[in-house]
């Protein structure tokens, strides 16, 4: 068909857009004669699309996608950057649904003055497969920030490998930190060898978000790479970042790192230093050994007199292998220094002498022999420490700090042992020893074990030992298991502990009449069991039926072998006569002691709810109005608790139950002691009683507790409400010493939009001496309520 003259084409282009039915013949006529002189006449069809309606403009735009090749395609490329919107959108159209386009010309036109990156990046999707990645990243960092992040998303999923060779790049010139982020997300899915060390160079950025985000890409890197460029970071990064860093060094360290590690076992930090000799001991060779060496003798005699020590504090049987065939070295720093690691290693065959030593009956002879077995690095230790405190008890303490040197997990029957001993200093160094050496193998065995151990340890190790499972169960992603012997949360039979050692810990035989009672079963001829709800450390808890008043109760039942135990009798019955004395809406009503055949139990009343504690879990912190609400509630109840001269001393958030109408209700006055000098024996003997993320400092040093140990109580609950932290967090020990420092961050400076009065009335109840805080809660209440009318009013009037 010949090609049709201007005037002709625009009279058959008339007559098209005048075709109503475009199928039919005539319609498929007129298609053919455009399409015929269509490359001559591109100008008129593209203008004509931007003004006409479908199907004429989806029939034009189809003309002009066949008639697409050679200087047709050029005409288009250059259409992208006309100054109508229009004309670009139909021609990024219509060059969008071509097979292949010139990449080249289109790269070269998004940086062109005048172009419109908008529609050539249209284009460039459409042929995605065809572009090469270094090319997308080279011509995205030359563009605006939403551009620039718009063409990088091409390289997600593509199918071609990236030549790094050809990549280059100013990191100082890209400023966005969003654009890095999205690249620093392809770099992570490449497993290239160059990808690390293009990666590591984002840890310079100036903001900590790209820094964070290059951190998290060289962990999930799945190739093995030299983290050597890392070291200088460990110095300059601290907190989340430093985790990281380490995370990184740990899982790549191989013998290769360890010559590069001389300079890095005397920084500042002690905790650094124990990380990087580790480090050495666990990958190091004879070849990466010496190297080592040699490059510390350069050091002054200080360092090397501290990295040498430091060695030797974790020293193993790989690091004496290295030494071992270093100690004939010819150059003396490295003889000497390989031949003082392989002493201190000391052999199967060393250690029949050093038993007897242990078994000495001079104290200052085992001492040393304890010494020497705790720089062994042999598991064969172990046993002798076991059997010297079978014969000398008393040496507890220095036993179970071997253990903790020597870190073998087998140590841990040791520490198991050690719980039963009746000494508090002894059970705090098994509890020290047990949190050094637990791993993830042994975790759950051992929470366990510290679970049936809680009877027979003192009050104030028995608190520390929960804090201790918390820790475990956090560190290694344990299931939750119910700790608090009140919660009404259901907790999960514990099995026995995977330790042969610590099969005398659990108290089988009179655990049996509690045992036997579950749902359907009839206790006392009254009460029906209808569901365990919670089980702890004292004990059991039930919702049963009282048959007599047809009426649901709990029932909070002591373990059989706690019976005879007097301190935990005596706290069983001091919870319901303390208890008892308190009636208020706002306060678990106790009814009443049970006892039969051995099995005690209290009877207290039912109400559907949740603990506070995993409620905290979800809303993570709480509006200003709505935590007023519960605070005022929780002092309500408390002050009606304090009129009657009951201090409760373990305010926590699982003593505090919320149904789902945000009642709330004070719960477990297991531990609450009386207002009255006469009355507070069992609980002013200097021991520290209860939880320690929510002690008084007075309480922490072991003083006496009154109204205003409670407020400080309920002032770290109100702490952790508002801004979903609590003040102090760390192990227990230290925790009590944060208290009695009393240096916590306002909540305005740890939750964005927390209410200054809010902060500043928390800031007076944590005070660290009482008289500086509210004197009674009653006078806490009225305040808390003022709070309450001031905010709902302001909420009102917005």
């Amino acid at each position: 068909m010949a090609k049709l003259g201007n005037l002709l084409f625009s009279r058959t282009l008339s007559q098209f857009l005048e075709c109503n039915d475009l199928a039919g013949s005539k319609g498929k006529s007129l298609i053919a004669k455009l399409k015929e002189s269509a490359g001559d006449n591109l100008d008129k069809l593209l203008a004509t699309i931007t003004q006409v309606d479908e199907p004429h403009r989806e029939a034009l735009k189809n003309i002009c996608r066949e008639s697409v090749e050679g200087f047709s395609e050029e005409y288009f490329i250059n259409v992208l950057s006309h100054e109508q919107t229009v004309f670009r959108t139909a021609a990024s159209d219509i060059l969008s649904h071509r097979p292949s386009v010139d990449t080249a010309k289109l790269f070269q036109r998004l940086h062109e003055p005048g172009s419109s990156p908008y529609e050539v990046i249209a284009v460039l999707e459409s042929q995605k497969q065809q572009l090469k990645p270094e090319d997308i990243i080279h011509h995205s960092i030359k563009l605006e920030t939403d551009y620039a992040i718009r063409l990088l998303k091409l390289v997600e999923g593509s199918q071609q490998p990236v030549d790094l060779s050809n990549l280059s790049f100013q990191l100082n010139k890209i400023e966005s930190p969003e654009f890095k982020i999205n690249l620093l997300n392809y770099f992570g899915s490449v497993n290239q060898p160059k990808i690390p060390l293009i990666v590591a160079r984002f840890l310079d950025d100036g903001n900590k978000v790209v820094v964070l985000e290059a951190l998290k890409t060289l962990s999930r890197l799945k190739i093995d790479f030299d983290v050597s460029v890392m070291l200088p970071y460990t110095e300059t990064m601290s907190g989340v970042e430093l985790e990281y860093v380490l995370k990184i060094i740990a899982k790549q360290a191989d013998a290769d790192l360890v010559p590069h590690l001389s300079a890095y076992l005397t920084t500042k930090s002690d905790a650094l230093n124990d990380f990087f000799a580790r480090i050495v001991v666990k990958n190091a060779d004879a070849i990466g050994f010496e190297k080592f060496l040699k490059r510390l003798e350069l050091e002054d005699d200080w360092t090397q007199r501290q990295a040498v020590a430091g060695l030797q504090k974790f020293a193993n049987e790989n690091i004496s292998e290295a030494a071992r065939e270093l100690t004939g070295h010819n150059q003396e720093f490295v003889r000497n220094t390989a031949q003082a690691l392989v002493i201190k290693l000391i052999g199967d065959a060393d250690l029949g002498k050093i038993e007897e030593f242990a078994l000495n009956d001079n104290w200052q002879v085992r001492e040393r022999a304890v010494q020497s077995l705790a720089r062994s690095s042999n598991r064969g230790a172990i046993p002798i420490l076991k059997k010297m405190v079978a014969a000398w008890p008393d040496d507890y303490p220095l036993a179970l700090r071997a253990v903790k040197q020597l870190g073998f997990s087998k140590g841990l029957e040791i520490a198991f042992e050690g719980l039963k001993n009746s000494q508090a200093n002894v059970q705090r160094a098994s509890l020290e020893t047990i949190e050094a050496i637990t791993n993830e193998k042994h975790a759950s065995g051992v929470r366990d074990v510290i679970l049936w151990s809680l009877p027979v340890l003192t009050t104030e190790m028995r608190e520390f030992a929960k804090m201790l499972m918390a820790q475990i169960t956090r560190d290694f992603g344990l299931e939750d298991i119910q700790v608090d012997e009140n919660s009404n949360t259901r907790g999960r039979a514990v099995d026995l502990p995977l330790f042969e050692a610590t099969a005398a810990l659990r108290p089988v035989e009179n655990y049996s009449l509690l045992d036997a009672l579950g749902p359907g079963e009839l206790w006392m001829e009254r009460y029906h069991i209808k569901q365990e709800i919670g089980r702890g450390a004292m004990g059991r808890v039930m919702l049963v039926e009282d048959a007599m008043v047809d009426e649901s109760l709990i029932l909070k039942f002591m373990l059989p072998e706690l019976t005879v135990d007097q301190d935990s009798a005596e706290r069983f019955k001091r919870e319901v006569k303390y208890a008892r004395k308190v009636s208020h809406r706002n306060v678990i009503r106790v009814h009443d002691i049970l006892l039969k055949e051995g099995v005690c139990a209290i009877s207290m009343e039912y109400f559907k709810s949740r603990g506070l504690e995993a409620i905290m879990k979800e809303v993570k912190s709480f509006d200003t109005l709505e935590g007023l609400n519960i605070l005022h509630q929780i002092a309500n109840g408390m002050a009606a608790a304090h009129e009657e001269k009951v201090i409760h001393r373990d305010l926590k958030p699982s003593n505090i139950l919320i149904d789902d109408k945000w009642q709330v209700k004070i719960v477990d006055f297991g531990i609450a002691s009386a207002g009255t000098q006469a009355e507070s024996t069992l609980t002013q003997t200097g021991s520290i009683i209860g939880s320690p993320a929510y002690l008084a400092p007075e309480r922490a040093e072991g003083g006496d507790a009154d109204e205003r140990s409670d407020i400080y109580s309920l002032g770290v609950i109100a702490y952790y409400l508002f801004s979903g932290k609590l003040p102090y967090v760390g192990k227990p020990m230290e925790v009590l010493a944060m208290h009695r420092d009393g240096n916590a961050p306002p909540i305005v400076k740890v939750k964005k939009g927390a209410s200054p009065e809010v902060s500043r009335l928390i800031v007076k109840m944590m005070a660290v001496d009482p008289a500086a805080r509210p004197q009674s809660m009653a006078a806490l209440r009225d305040e808390v309520k003022a709070l309450c009318e001031q905010f709902k009013a302001a909420a009102e009037e917005s």
